[in-house]
């Protein structure tokens, strides 16, 4: 299985998930936690990682989201106003 490497603009914790302002694609867990994703009740060992869509978590400790500001996601494609 191919890996894809990402590089992120931000982290936060999870208690300070924002999804008005950003866009989160990663979860890392610094250490073993249990914490509600998107409705979903997940274990995972400390120095693992989930990458999917966050919508919605639990405020946990040790746990933080990886994205983008949201603008980076809704900018308007046409780029012909730049010079």
């Amino acid at each position: 299985m191919s890996h894809l490497n990402q590089e992120y603009s931000l982290i936060v914790p999870s208690a300070n998930a924002n999804f008005t302002a950003h866009t989160y694609t990663e979860i890392f867990v610094g250490a073993t936690a249990t914490f509600v994703v998107n409705g979903v009740s997940v274990t995972a060992a400390g120095g693992s990682s989930i990458k999917l869509k966050v919508r919605t978590i639990s405020a946990t400790p040790n746990v933080y989201l990886l994205g983008e500001p949201s603008n980076v996601y809704s900018a308007n494609p046409d780029l012909s106003g730049l010079s």
